[in-house]
C-alpha cells in the first residue's frame, strides 16, 4: 500500500490539472473565470522513501534484441528441420521393418508392436513437450510422427500381416483419426488436424478389401466430413475444409470409376447430394447464424461443391446431353441463385458470398443454355442472360457479377458474327428481308445491347472507376451491330432475290453498291439527329465518322465503278443528307454545343 505521503501528493497533483482543465474550458467557450490559486504541488517523494510512488522515473530498460520468428533461419531452424527429422525417422522405420521382414529378425507381430510403441511414445512426448518453453513447436511435430507410425503400424498390420480382421483395423484407425483431432485442438496445431484428415481419407483405401460396400464406405466419410466441420467451431482453419471436400470427391470418383453402374444410380445421387447440402450448410450457416468472416476458401467451397456434384451426376450419364442432365443443369443454377437470394437477404454484409453463388447460377445457367436449346436459339438466350445479369448487378451494386454480364456480351458478339458467316437457304426456301431467322434472332440480341446500354446510363454512378467508359463501348458495339445486320440483309437481297432478272447482272451489282451507300448515309444521319436530340457526343460522333466513310466509298469507289444514271442518284442522294445534316447542326447549335448529357 501506498504511504499517506504518497496517497497526498497525488490528491493534489489531481486537483491542480481539474482546475487546468476548467480554465481551459471556459477560455474556449469565452468566458473569463478568476484564477484560483492553487496549492502547489508537493514535491514527489524520493525513490528511497517512497519505492512504489507513481511519479518515481526509472531509466528505461533497454530491450534484448530477439530474433524474427519470420525469417528465413527461424522457420529453418523451428519447423522445417524438425519436419524432415520426423519424415526421415518415419522413413527409417519402414526400411526396419522391411530390413527385419527380409531377415527374419524380429516376426511380423513384434514390428507391428514396435511401430505401435514407438508411435505411442512420440505422441507422450509430443504431451510432454507441450508443456516446457519454447519446446511446443517441437512437441507438435513429434505428435504429428506418432499419429503417422501409428496410421503405418495399423495398416502393415491388416495389409500386409493379416494379422487383424478389417473392422478391427477401422476401429483403431477411426481412434487414431479422433486423437489427432482432438489434438490438434488443444495445441492449435493445423498441421496436426491435417495428417489426422489425410489419415482418415487414405484409411478406406488402405484398408480397401475390393467389395462395393458404399452405405459403410460414405457413412464414414460423411461422418469425418462432418467432424472436420465441427472442428471448424474450435479452430478455424477453412483450408481444412477445403482438403475434406477434395478427399471426399477423390473417394467418389474412385469408387465411381470402380463399383458405379446404372442400377446404381440413385443411390449414387443421393450420395453427391448428401455432401453438396452438407457443404453448403456449413457456407450458410458461417454467414446467416454466426456471421463468421469471409475467406477464399469459402469461395473454393461454393465452386467445388457446385461442379463435385454437377460433374458426378454428368458422369453418371457417360457424359452425354440427355434430358435428365438437362433439367439437372437447370435446377442447380436455380438452387444456387436462390442460395444467393438468401444469403443477400438474411446476411447483408455478406457480399462476397453471395456473388460467389449468383456467379456460379451464372455458370450453370450459361452451361444449360448450350446444352438445351437448339442453334439458333443460343444467341436470344445469352443476350437475355447478359441483360438480366447486368441489370441485377446494377441493382444491388455487385460488381464481380457484372464482369460476368461482360463475358456474356462476348459471347453474344462472337455468336453475332458466327450467324453473319453461316447463313444458307434450304432447297426451295425464298429470301424475305427482315422477316427471316437469322435477321429476328441478331435483332434480339441488338435490343438487348440497348437495354443494357439504358441501364448502364441509368446506374452510371455504380460503376467502379475501371468501368467508366463501359457504356461508350456497348453504345459502339451496338451500332456496329446494327450497321452490319443492316448491310448483310442488303447484300443478300441482291445475292437471293436474283433482281438481276430484271435489271442484268451488271446494274444488279450497281444497285447494289448504290444501296449500300444510301443504307450507309442514312443510318449516319439517324445516329447524327440521335445525338442530337438526346445529346449524346458519342452518337453524333459515330455518325460523322460514318458519314465521311460514305463519303469516301461514293467518290472512290461508286464514281468510278457505277454506271451514270446510279453515280447521279448516289451523289444526289448524299448531297441530300448531308444539306439535311448540315441544317439540323445550324438549327440546333444551342442543344448540341450546350451541355451534353454524361455517356
Amino acid at each position: 500500500m501506498r504511504s499517506d505521503q504518497e496517497r497526498d501528493h497525488c490528491i493534489a497533483e489531481l486537483i491542480r490539472k481539474v482546475e487546468t482543465l476548467e480554465n481551459e474550458v471556459a477560455a474556449l467557450k469565452g468566458q473569463t473565470t478568476a484564477p484560483q490559486k492553487s496549492q502547489p504541488a508537493p514535491s514527489p517523494p524520493s525513490r528511497q522513501d517512497s519505492p512504489r510512488g507513481i511519479y518515481i522515473s526509472e531509466a528505461p530498460r533497454k530491450k534484448e534484441p530477439h530474433p524474427s520468428s519470420d525469417s528465413l533461419e527461424s522457420a529453418i531452424g523451428t519447423k522445417w528441420i524438425g519436419r524432415i527429422g520426423i519424415v526421415a525417422i518415419l522413413f527409417g522405420v519402414a526400411f526396419f521393418l522391411k530390413y527385419s521382414f527380409d531377415n527374419k529378425l524380429i516376426g511380423e507381430t513384434g514390428r507391428i508392436i514396435l511401430g505401435l510403441i514407438w508411435g505411442a511414445a512420440f505422441l507422450s512426448a509430443g504431451e510432454y513437450l507441450q508443456k516446457k518453453k519454447n519446446l511446443k513447436l517441437y512437441g507438435q511435430l513429434l505428435s504429428g510422427g506418432g499419429v503417422g507410425a501409428l496410421y503405418l503400424s495399423l495398416y502393415a498390420a491388416f495389409a500386409l500381416y493379416h494379422l487383424i480382421p478389417a473392422w478391427l483395423a477401422a476401429i483403431g484407425m477411426i481412434a487414431v483419426t479422433t486423437t489427432g483431432m482432438t489434438l490438434s485442438v488443444r495445441y492449435n496445431a493445423f498441421s496436426l488436424a491435417a495428417i489426422a484428415l489425410l489419415g482418415g481419407f487414405l484409411t478406406p483405401v488402405m484398408l480397401s478389401t475390393g467389395q462395393n460396400q458404399p452405405f459403410t464406405l460414405f457413412g464414414y466419410i460423411l461422418l469425418l466430413d462432418i467432424g472436420t466441420l465441427a472442428l471448424y467451431r474450435f479452430r478455424r482453419w477453412p483450408s481444412l475444409i477445403v482438403m475434406s471436400l477434395i478427399g471426399t470427391a477423390l473417394i467418389y470418383t474412385g469408387w465411381h470409376a470402380e463399383f458405379y453402374d446404372k442400377p446404381q444410380h440413385w443411390l449414387a445421387l443421393g450420395i453427391i447430394s448428401v455432401f453438396f447440402i452438407l457443404y453448403n450448410l456449413h457456407i450458410v450457416i458461417s454467414r446467416v447464424a454466426r456471421a463468421d468472416e469471409e475467406t477464399s476458401f469459402d469461395q473454393t467451397i461454393i465452386f467445388g461443391s457446385a461442379a463435385f456434384l454437377f460433374l458426378s451426376f454428368f458422369a453418371q450419364y457417360n457424359w452425354s446431353y440427355t434430358w435428365p442432365t438437362k433439367i439437372f443443369t437447370l435446377l442447380l443454377a436455380f438452387v444456387e441463385i436462390g442460395l444467393a437470394s438468401m444469403i443477400r437477404n438474411r446476411a447483408p454484409a455478406a457480399y462476397l458470398t453471395a456473388a460467389v453463388y449468383a456467379t456460379v447460377s451464372f455458370i450453370m445457367t450459361v452451361v444449360a443454355t448450350f446444352v438445351i436449346l437448339e442453334e439458333s436459339w443460343i444467341m436470344p438466350a445469352l443476350t437475355a442472360q447478359m441483360v438480366i445479369l447486368g441489370f441485377i448487378s446494377l441493382r444491388y451494386d455487385m460488381p464481380k457479377m457484372r464482369y460476368g454480364s461482360y463475358i456474356l456480351a462476348a459471347l453474344v458478339l462472337l455468336r453475332f458474327y458466327y450467324a453473319m458467316g453461316d447463313f444458307y437457304l434450304e432447297p426451295f426456301q425464298s429470301f424475305v428481308p427482315v422477316l427471316n431467322g437469322r435477321f429476328l434472332v441478331c435483332a434480339a440480341a441488338i435490343a438487348g445491347f440497348y437495354i443494357y446500354f439504358y441501364f448502364l446510363r441509368n446506374y452510371r454512378q455504380k460503376l467502379k472507376s475501371n468501368e467508366t467508359n463501359a457504356p461508350t463501348i456497348i453504345f459502339v458495339v451496338t451500332q456496329a451491330l446494327s450497321l452490319t445486320l443492316l448491310s448483310y440483309e442488303v447484300h443478300d437481297f441482291f445475292r437471293f432475290r436474283a433482281p438481276g432478272r430484271y435489271l442484268g447482272w451488271g446494274a444488279s451489282q450497281y444497285a447494289y453498291q448504290l444501296s449500300l451507300s444510301v443504307l450507309w448515309a442514312l443510318y449516319a444521319a439517324v445516329l447524327i439527329a440521335a445525338g442530337i436530340f438526346r445529346r449524346l457526343r458519342i452518337a453524333r460522333a459515330l455518325g460523322i465518322i460514318l458519314l465521311c466513310v460514305t463519303v469516301i466509298k461514293v467518290f472512290l469507289m461508286d464514281l468510278s465503278a457505277l454506271q451514270t444514271f446510279y453515280r447521279i442518284l448516289s451523289f444526289i442522294v448524299l448531297g441530300l443528307l448531308m444539306l439535311l445534316i448540315a441544317y439540323c447542326y445550324n438549327r440546333f447549335k444551342h442543344i448540341i454545343f450546350g451541355e451534353d448529357k454524361n455517356e
